[in-house]
């Protein structure tokens, strides 16, 4: 925890490791998020189908905005990634997967 707490109203800002090979699955979060990746290379796919096969890499440097009820899911393969994670709260974590 950067600033602020994801749980309460209000900005917050948090960093957020993933470990080599751990990938969330399809979910959303109620408010837009702002990611910024701070090192490695952090995987993502959109919908509600977990299609790991379709994950597209965003390398260190990149910016991303998740926008709020967008489905998603992300991870890690080989190396860890790092990420800044912006937004306003209470931020929750929905599943949303299809099966």
């Amino acid at each position: 925890m950067l600033y602020g707490d994801p749980s309460k109203p209000g900005y917050y800002v948090v960093l957020q490791k993933w470990l080599p090979h751990n990938n969330s699955r399809p979910h959303k979060h109620p408010n837009d998020r702002y990611i910024t990746v701070l090192s490695g290379t952090w995987w993502v796919n959109t919908g509600a189908k977990y299609d790991p096969a379709g994950f597209k890499p965003v390398p260190a440097g990149s910016f991303v905005v998740h926008t709020g009820n967008e489905i998603h899911y992300d991870g890690a393969r080989d190396e860890s990634a790092l990420l800044q994670i912006a937004g306003m709260g209470p931020d929750t974590n929905t599943p949303a997967e299809e099966k």
